[in-house]
C-alpha cells in the first residue's frame, strides 16, 4: 500500500484522534476552550476531512468501503470515549459528506472523458 492510499484512508481518523486527544488532555487551555475547539472540530474540521477523503478516493480510484469504514469506526470510538454517548446523526452527516465529495468528483471526471 503506497503512502497516498494510506493518507486517503486514514486522514479523517488521524484528524479526529489528534483533535480529541489534544482536547482531552487540555492542550488548548481551560475546559471551556477545549470544549469549544472540540465542538468546532465536530462542525468544521471533521466534515472537511471526510469531503477531502471522498474526493481523494474518487480521483485515485481507491476502494470506498475501507476508507469510509476506517473513518466511521474512528468516529464511533471517539464518540464513545470522549462524549460517552450514541449520537448517530453526526455519523450519517459525515457519511453523506463523504458520499457527496466522492460522487461529485466521480461525476466531474466522467463528464471530462
Amino acid at each position: 500500500m503506497n503512502l497516498n492510499k494510506l493518507a486517503a484512508y486514514f486522514l479523517p481518523a488521524f484528524a479526529m484522534f489528534s483533535i480529541s486527544a489534544l482536547t482531552m488532555f487540555g492542550a488548548f487551555g481551560t475546559d471551556k476552550e477545549n470544549l469549544a475547539i472540540f465542538s468546532l472540530s465536530l462542525i468544521i474540521v471533521y466534515p472537511i476531512t471526510f469531503i477531502i477523503q471522498g474526493v481523494s478516493c474518487a480521483i485515485h480510484h481507491y476502494s470506498v468501503i475501507p476508507a469510509i469504514g476506517i473513518s466511521l469506526i474512528a468516529f464511533i470510538i471517539i464518540f464513545f470515549v470522549v462524549i460517552g454517548g450514541n449520537n448517530t446523526i453526526y455519523g450519517m452527516y459525515y457519511f453523506a459528506l463523504f458520499g457527496a465529495g466522492y460522487g461529485i468528483t466521480y461525476m466531474l471526471r466522467r463528464m471530462k472523458k
